[in-house]
């Protein structure tokens, strides 16, 4: 259990000796809090990697220090997948890996080469999930389409020249892909296309919890290898922003959070009931009961094989996040090119 998710509103994480213990106050049947708290979860730290606060959880500053002092890092979220940030520990001391980083995305010829890689690792990871998606689905028209498109698109990535080109080339090969993924949903939680800021329907709810959930664990791992995530190569410098993590992410979103969020969605895993009515913006977020199931089945899903090209062993995701992590930070070290993971296989 690397992750520690605290989704229960007033649940606060407090230490005990070597454990985190997740407390939450006593309600009798007649709705009033009794003022006592009983546990509803203890983790031994050593098991953890990341806490996660989710809505209107807490955690006590004596728990915080004992995260910080033992490299576990705390994030936050809102209820409806936001990310507010996240308290980590001291970067590692090394500094030379940050300096390679910083030299090589200031680096117009290098940023864009790695770039590039980055776009064309997720067009061939969106072709390599909707081919899957085909071999159940052989005479869909839409799906053949889309497959040749994002073939073609991943061939023309490496004669863009510069980074507003291969943005443009990553949108048009996002749009054609959602087009075609929305037709392997089915009727009961259908999904119609791309929609966030806000998610106004359940399927979008759910890619997006995944991808900032996603993110989040890259950022982490970046920085734990003295990377600095806010310098990326693809995704330009905002404050705020984990710019190094969302260009990682793009090679793993599609085989991770995607294929994790139809199959959710498929077998009835979360079901509409699962989701709030829309809020005043229009945006639409889990349950109390759909963050607990969603969380459950995430963690399930990331030590789960994963077929990857070129690889018979099919590592788990959780594996496969630490080491292009690795990957990464000795492309830059030894000033060779970067590996992406390729689904499929």
């Amino acid at each position: 259990m690397p992750v520690l998710y605290v989704t229960v509103p007033g649940a606060t994480v407090r230490q005990s000796g070597e454990s985190l213990l997740v407390t939450a106050e006593e309600y009798p049947s007649d709705g009033g809090g009794t003022g006592r708290r009983k546990v509803l979860m203890e983790v031994e730290s050593h098991r953890l990697e990341l806490v996660c606060i989710v809505g209107r959880a807490h955690i006590t500053s004596a728990a915080m220090r004992h995260c910080l002092e033992r490299g576990i890092s705390t994030a936050w979220l809102t209820r409806g997948g936001e990310f507010l940030g996240r308290t980590v520990g001291a970067m590692p001391r090394s500094a030379d890996i940050r300096l390679r980083q910083y030299a090589a995305a200031s680096e117009a010829e290098t940023r864009l080469a790695r770039a590039a890689d980055a776009v064309r690792a997720k067009l061939l990871n969106a072709h390599a999930v909707l081919r899957d998606i085909q071999s159940n689905n052989p005479g869909n028209e839409v799906l053949g389409r889309a497959l040749a498109e994002l073939k073609r698109m991943a061939e023309a990535v490496h004669s863009c020249r510069e980074i507003g080109s291969l943005l443009g080339v990553e949108g048009s090969g996002a749009r054609c892909y959602f087009e075609a993924l929305g037709g392997a949903f089915r009727a009961e939680i259908p999904f119609h296309g791309r929609k966030h800021r806000p998610a106004s329907d359940p399927a979008n709810a759910l890619l997006s919890f995944g991808y900032v959930i996603l993110a989040s664990k890259l950022a982490g791992l970046l920085e734990g290898r003295g990377l600095d995530p806010c310098i990326g190569f693809l995704h330009d410098l905002r404050s705020g922003r984990a710019s190094l993590a969302l260009d990682l992410l793009e090679e793993l979103r599609h085989p991770i959070v995607d294929r994790f969020v139809l199959r959710s969605c498929n077998l009835r895993i979360i079901r509409p009931e699962h989701f709030e009515p829309p809020d005043e913006d229009g945006g639409v977020r889990l349950t109390q009961e759909g963050l607990r199931i969603f969380f459950a089945q995430w963690e399930e899903h990331l030590g789960k094989p994963l077929r990857e090209q070129g690889n018979a062993e099919r590592p788990t995701p959780r594996d496969i996040l630490g080491r292009q992590v690795e990957r990464f930070a000795a492309s830059l070290r030894n000033g060779s090119p970067y590996q992406p993971f390729l689904y499929g296989g």
